[in-house]
């Protein structure tokens, strides 16, 4: 249906752009013409453009072009100068030497116009063949984008889990060794974080409300092994909407704040703070500097970090804000992001 109502607009479009008396096909030659183009056009917009303008093999693609003009040129000019002797004998023209007809009978420049417009239809063609193709390419560049982006946010996913365990296992050891009577509840608390990381972590968003109950219990789980002095402050607001986010995404900037901002040694506050607003989130995590020569998000921090950089790259582009380093005596991190509209969690 589409191809049809192309070709007879096609058709109209001449006497109203010209402003002239439509008229239909009325002479064999008139049919014989619609024909040539409309197969010429099929010609150019199956076969050339794929077998030759689509592998950049101009030349033979330009020299079929030119070929199907000239024809269209040589048959129209031979019809009429056809059609024309045989209107003059009819009339009585000495025709018998070959004369041509009179040239005022004779209509000018049909040759001409008939290439002119082959030459139009076979540009619209390949004008429709080409955006499709490029359409068509770059459906699949995106499918592979995204083939992609799924492929590299399951491998990071993959390599912070066992990032994850393996710091929570060296903070019950650190209480086994003690002997600490809070050992049992720390293995409770990994037992409630491994249950979300089983079950949930495979879904591609689950709800806000549930990833930050996850970070609270990691929360309470650190504070188990630390010594009273050191003091942890989280603070909360999302209000009661059902927002999601992607999981695992902010607990590394939590973990981090543990690995390198605690010394047994000295005293210390480490402040975590998530608020929603909007559709904006925002996390700010204080700690102690301890070091003042490192870099905890340079790469330096271990696989758990750089890939939680990555992540945020890949699912938000460039609807996040992140900004990282000392301030006096503290390190700060703030971490800004603009959250997907119109989504919800799959759980």
């Amino acid at each position: 249906m589409f191809h049809i109502g192309g070709w007879i607009l096609m058709y109209l479009l001449p006497p109203l752009v010209l402003q002239t008396e439509l008229r239909l096909p009325s002479s064999f030659g008139d049919f014989m013409y619609w024909i040539i183009v409309i197969a010429f056009f099929y010609v150019n917009y199956l076969w050339l453009i794929p077998h030759y303008l689509s592998k950049r093999k101009f030349a033979v693609y330009f020299l079929f072009i030119f070929i199907m003009l000239a024809f269209t040129y040589s048959a129209n000019e031979m019809y009429i100068r056809h059609v024309h002797k045989v209107e003059a004998a009819k009339r009585g023209d000495d025709n018998r030497n070959g004369n041509e007809p009179p040239r005022k009978k004779y209509p000018r420049f049909r040759g001409y116009n008939s290439a002119l417009f082959c030459f139009a239809v076979l540009a619209l063609g390949t004008s429709i063949r080409v955006t499709e193709n490029w359409y068509d390419n770059e459906k699949q560049r995106k499918e592979m984008e995204n083939q992609k982006l799924g492929a590299e946010l399951s491998l990071l996913k993959s390599q912070i889990n066992p990032h994850f365990f393996f710091n929570t296992l060296n903070s019950i050891y650190s209480l086994a060794i003690i002997k600490s009577d809070r050992t049992p509840e720390a293995v409770l608390k990994l037992s409630e974080i491994m249950r979300y990381i089983i079950y949930d972590t495979e879904r591609k968003l689950v709800p806000l409300s549930k990833e930050i109950e996850y970070i609270a219990n990691y929360i309470e789980l650190q504070r188990l092994r630390l010594p009273e002095d050191i003091k942890v402050k989280f603070q909360t607001d999302i209000g009661e909407g059902e927002s999601v986010i992607e999981p695992l995404l902010l607990l590394p900037f939590v973990e981090n704040a543990f690995k390198h901002g605690v010394d047994i040694e000295k005293r210390g506050k480490i402040s975590i703070a998530i608020n929603l607003t909007g559709n904006e989130l925002k996390l700010h995590v204080e700690n102690p500097l301890i070091d003042k020569d490192v870099n905890l998000y340079n790469g330096s921090s271990g696989v758990g970090m750089s890939n939680t950089l990555k992540r945020l790259k890949l699912l938000y582009g460039d609807n996040f804000t992140f900004s990282a380093g000392p301030v006096k005596s503290n390190y700060v991190v703030n971490l800004i992001l603009r959250l997907k509209e119109n989504e919800v969690s799959d759980s």
